[in-house]
């Protein structure tokens, strides 16, 4: 074996293997399963946990600099699945005392009984009344996060270079870009290539749209009534195609740009093929690297003409169980923190988080950023709009709108198709199986580990699991399994980083000794693999294994208790085959060889032969 692999088995080649521990996922000593990696020190803090599907590490670090009573603790699930993981916890009122919801998740389900009323304290006040989603009683249970910018963007410097002057309207839109076209260079281009993570098709079409419909009170309030799943006209959606038509019409959306990924067509963009796309205030930056200067430009909408897409992409609420007896010194935090995100100080920190390009708040100062200096007009008029959500139609938009785009069909037969949707229901959910209580995130990830054993036939499986403030090992997800149906959806959140890169599995022959040195030393991240040295110590999910973990123990001292599943020993010089996620370990310190077996597929079949899961209480005890 290499070098690496001898130093890293050595430290405990001598541990044994004795005596049969009794819980998985009994809580033992304090641990919470679920909230891995939380310090024990300082007890006297309030812990205050924020559940959020991105990191929010300068806010959480201010915040505590600010308020050193309150620990805050960042429930984070990151990765394309986390829609799904979003609806599955809303859907079983699990989440933490504060909740982050990105904007085009809050239609997916209704919060609005698990959330508090906002309305009586004083940081809505804040804000803009517009960008305050209230309910027909004035109740306010969400605030917003800081603001996006999504519009056209345009290559300023080829523009005059060639002269050509920046339109005043959607019909000026399409002046210009004939005029381009017939210079060679294309004049307006988007992506409709649809990957495995997203449907482009969709994404525009949405964008279409959200200009043609959501800037209008009565758009709004259409689209509010479909998503509540009412019988209502689907009118609105036909001034997406007729815009999408148009643009077709003039050579600005052609059969191609389906094979154009997104990042391809900033390419094009940046060696001036195409002199006018669409993006964010990131990409013009990524452009401006270049030489060439781009700037935003309206989308323009077909129907009002302005087409301004500014948009709020995060919000931030709190559980309604603070209200309940007891929870008064939480609560009071809480409103201490939602104040704080209320500030212009709170929002330009959750810009630096990534959550937007500048604070929502009533009077904040716009960045001295030449890019937004081009739109401060739009901006200061806060005119906020959010693309529209038709996740109930996708089984035909999916398919639909690029055959509209070939020329194949029209948008009667398939809005058609969607008002039958609309009038019979979505198709029933098919379930894989049935989970028959809920599953820790650390019972999820041993089942994980169960479903990798049996795929791969080794003796054990390792699995790492995501820990609470972004905490992701390498092939780690965040996720838990709720008592009853098991669906598809489920199988994804819990086993996929990226819809797009299923996580492969690999196997390795090793001794028990060196088997007792690979848990001592646990799970790594990405990042821990490249500073060769890990921040703490973080527990692998097993299968095929029973053991005793103590977190807080220096290495050689983590694992005790260890055993077969069957209760017999681990022999140090015996020889046992493991299978593993490829990526935890660092590349080239282990002989492993590919499964060919994703996660995914490996749960997937699990759950299907099993059919009745439940969460094993005996396999791991996880002591401080």
């Amino acid at each position: 074996m290499k070098d690496y692999k001898k130093r890293f088995f050595t430290a405990l080649g001598l541990l044994a293997a004795v005596g049969v521990l009794a819980g998985c996922s009994a809580k033992a000593a304090g641990v919470d399963e679920n909230m891995l990696g939380i310090p024990q020190s300082d007890p006297e803090r309030l812990t205050i946990t924020v559940t959020c599907n991105s990191r929010l590490d300068h806010f959480a670090a201010a915040a505590e600099e600010r308020f050193p009573e309150i620990r805050l603790v960042q429930d984070c699930y990151t990765g394309q699945y986390r829609i799904s993981e979003h609806i599955a916890r809303i859907g079983h009122n699990d989440f933490g005392d504060i909740i982050m919801v990105k904007a085009g998740h809050i239609p997916k389900i209704d919060m609005s009984g698990q959330l508090m009323d906002l309305s009586t304290q004083q940081f809505p006040a804040n804000f803009n009344a517009n960008v305050l989603q209230s309910d027909s009683d004035g109740h306010i249970t969400l605030i917003p996060g800081p603001l996006s910018f999504n519009c056209n963007i345009y290559n300023k410097t080829l523009f005059e270079e060639k002269g050509w002057t920046v339109p005043e309207d959607y019909e000026g839109l399409l002046a210009l870009s004939q005029k381009i076209d017939q210079t060679g260079i294309r004049g307006f281009r988007n992506s409709y290539f649809d990957s495995a993570s997203q449907s482009f098709q969709i994404y525009q079409y949405s964008v279409f749209s959200a200009l043609d419909t959501l800037t209008q009170v009565e758009g709004q309030n259409w689209h509010n009534k479909l998503m509540a799943g009412e019988a209502v006209s689907l009118e609105p959606m036909e001034t997406a195609f007729q815009d999408m038509r148009r643009l077709i019409d003039i050579g600005a959306v052609r059969v191609e740009d389906m094979s154009v990924p997104f990042n391809a067509n900033m390419e094009a963009m940046a060696g001036r093929e195409v002199a006018i796309g669409s993006g964010e205030i990131d990409h013009i930056r990524l452009l401006n690297t270049g030489g060439d200067e781009f700037c935003f430009m309206p989308h323009f909408s077909m129907t009002d003409g302005r087409g301004w897409l500014l948009n709020l992409g995060y919000f931030f609420g709190a559980n309604k169980e603070l209200k309940q007896p007891g929870n008064e010194k939480k609560q009071k935090a809480v409103m201490e923190l939602l104040d704080f995100i209320a500030s212009e100080e709170g929002q330009k920190l959750l810009v630096e988080d990534g959550l937007g390009m500048m604070p929502a708040t009533l009077g904040a100062e716009i960045p001295d950023d030449p890019v937004l200096e081009q739109v401060r007009t739009q901006i200061e008029s806060g005119r906020y709009i959010m693309r529209p959500t038709y996740d109930m139609f996708t089984s035909v938009l999916g398919t639909e709108i690029g055959a509209f785009i070939r020329g194949e069909t029209d948008s009667k037969a398939i809005l058609d198709r969607c008002s039958l949707i609309l009038e019979q229901g979505p198709p029933p959910v098919q379930a894989l199986g049935e989970a028959e209580a809920d599953f820790t995130i650390w019972q999820a990830g041993c089942l994980k580990a169960d479903a990798l054993r049996a795929a791969a036939g080794t003796d054990i499986a390792i699995v790492g699991v995501s820990e609470v403030n972004g905490y992701d090992p390498a092939g780690g997800v965040r996720t838990k399994l709720y008592k009853g149906p098991v669906t598809e959806d489920d199988i994804a959140r819990m086993t996929q980083v990226r819809t797009d890169t299923p996580l492969m599995s690999m196997s390795v022959s090793v001794t028990g000794n060196e088997l007792l040195s690979l848990l001592e030393y646990g799970a790594t991240s990405e990042k821990e693999q490249q500073d060769g040295a890990v921040s703490r110590f973080h527990p692998f999910a097993v299968s095929g294994l029973k053991l005793t973990y103590h977190l807080e123990n220096d290495e050689g001292k983590r694992v005790s208790d260890v055993t077969m599943e069957d209760g017999s020993k681990l022999q140090p010089d015996a020889l046992y085959t493991i299978s593993y996620i490829r990526g935890a370990f660092p590349e080239g310190k282990f002989d492993g060889k590919e499964t060919g077996i994703t996660m995914t597929n490996a749960l997937r079949d699990y759950v299907a032969e099993k059919k009745s899961l439940t969460p094993d209480e005996k396999r791991i005890r996880l002591r401080m």
